[in-house]
This record gives C-alpha cells, sequence and structure tokens, in this order.
C-alpha cells in the first residue's frame, strides 16, 4: 500500500535516507573498518550476492564489538552491510553464509527502504495522533506496519535458506541467535528451537517486535523446505551457477584457456557445467 503511492517511497528515498545514510557512516567511521578485497568476508559476501543475483554489491563495515549483530541500511543501488566483529568469533563459516544471505536478501527484496518508510510512519502517526489526543488510533497501523516487518524477515530468512540449502545450519544459527536475545538466560544446549513451545505472553509479546519470535521464524523455514517454491527457487540458483562457471576463458579443473562460449576444455575435455 505504501509503494502504491509513489510519493511517500520518493520523498523518504530522496529524502530521508540520504541524511541517514549519512549520520550512520559518520557515527560508524569513529569504529568501523570496511572490509577488504580479496578477503574471507569479502568473498562469502560475493559468492551469495552472485547467487541472488543483486544488482550491486554492498559496501561492507565490521565495527567492533563481542555481541553478534548484522544489518543493511542505504538504498539497493548503494546499500551497506554492517557487521559485528562478535558474528566472525561466534559462527561457523556456514552459519555465516546463512546470516549474510538473509541480510543481502533485505537488499534484493527492497526491504531497507520499506523498512525506513514503516519507521517514519509509524512514528509520525503516533507524534499526531498523541497530539490529536487519539493515541489509541495509531494502534491498528503501528501493528500492521510491524506485522510487514516480521514479514520481510521471514523472507530474507526464505532466502537464506535458498542459498546456503542446508535446514540444519539455519536451526544451528537460529539457535545461536535466540539464546544471544536471551541475554544468557539460555545456552545452546539447554535451548531446541525445533520443539520449543510459545506461551500465549511471548505471543503477544511478538505482536509489537519487528521481528517474529526464533521458535516461529524456524518452524516457518521448516515448513518452506519442503515446499516446491523452495524447490523450484534451488534448481534455478543452481542452474544459473553452472552456467557462469562454464562462461570463463579457462578451464575450472586443468587451468588451460579455452573459448569462453565452449561448456568444454578443448585439452582436458571436461564439461565446465
Amino acid at each position: 500500500m505504501i509503494k502504491a503511492t509513489g510519493v511517500l517511497p520518493y520523498l523518504v528515498k530522496n529524502l530521508a535516507l540520504p541524511n541517514l545514510e549519512k549520520d550512520l557512516l559518520s557515527r560508524f567511521s569513529r569504529q568501523a573498518h570496511r572490509v577488504a578485497h580479496p578477503s574471507k568476508v569479502d568473498a562469502l559476501v560475493r559468492q551469495h550476492a552472485i547467487a541472488l543475483s543483486l544488482d550491486t554489491l554492498p559496501e561492507v563495515l565490521i565495527i567492533e564489538g563481542t555481541q553478534p549483530n548484522a544489518f543493511t541500511f542505504g538504498r539497493e543501488e548503494h546499500a551497506y552491510l554492517v557487521l559485528n566483529s562478535g558474528i566472525l568469533d561466534s559462527f561457523t563459516d556456514r552459519e555465516l553464509c546463512a546470516l549474510f544471505a538473509h541480510e543481502l536478501t533485505h537488499i534484493k527484496s527492497g526491504h531497507m527502504l520499506y523498512h525506513t518508510v514503516a519507521e517514519i510512519l509509524g512514528g509520525g502517526i503516533g507524534v499526531s495522533a498523541s497530539f490529536l489526543s487519539l493515541g489509541i488510533l495509531s494502534l491498528p497501523v503501528r501493528l500492521a506496519l510491524l506485522s510487514w516487518h516480521r514479514e520481510s524477515e521471514v523472507t530474507a530468512d526464505r532466502g537464506s535458506l535458498i542459498v546456503v540449502n542446508d535446514i540444519d545450519v539455519m536451526k544451528s544459527l537460529m539457535t545461536k541467535l535466540a539464546v544471544w536475545s536471551s541475554g544468557g538466560v539460555l545456552s545452546s544446549g539447554q535451548l531446541d528451537i525445533e520443539r520449543e513451545k510459545v506461551g500465549m505472553l511471548e505471543s503477544a509479546t511478538e505482536l509489537f517486535s519487528t521481528h517474529p519470535l526464533y521458535v516461529n521464524r524456524f518452524k516457518r523455514l521448516k515448513e518452506f523446505s519442503g515446499s516446491e517454491q523452495f524447490l523450484r527457487a534451488r534448481r534455478k540458483i543452481e542452474t544459473r551457477l553452472k552456467v557462469l562457471r562454464a562462461l570463463i576463458p579457462f578451464c575450472r579443473f586443468c587451468g588451460a584457456r579455452k573459448p569462453i562460449e565452449d561448456l568444454f576444455c578443448p585439452t582436458c575435455k571436461r564439461c565446465q557445467a
């Protein structure tokens, strides 16, 4: 509905986002460093950006900190992926892949702009309603915006699973994130995210959150992993990656040069796809 107005997204993209981007970059400039090319993090981000067919690579910034966190901001044509250094110490390479793919799916899906729109619109409605002593009227709109925000996280989870293609990795990552979000109350050995039950109080709390509960996120992801939609997406990615591997000027097996359009190496005769 917000997108259909045309005007509000245009104003946010051209007026609000540049100022927000400038403010965040100014804040990070004192504590963040850009990921170098080549490096392991850079290679993983590039690999998943190719799988998701991103139009432009995001700039990757790492800020120092012990608590694992990652988020994106900016615009699709010039996005930033911010990583807390605690992530690199807390997660395995496969879990990092899943986390990066999640954030890159937000970029691919155009979520950054509408996350900002939702926050600005939600805040604006709250201010207006409060001024008019009609604060209760803002509640349905806030709930709708928060509901969309939670759905965007489910979409990003699906994009992550499509890229990683391993539900066990997703389970491991979400378990660690759930433990971290509990503030140390839980440990990975205490939490079985696949069988954990959600109480009425937790369900009510979720309505006022930007992210679904990790138990609910994993349940929906597990359902998606067995769907025809997931299988179609995986086949599409696998086909595209095979073509990309084939369209290179040298054999990926023996290293000999070959015509870029030739799927078979003239030296070792092996198929590049």
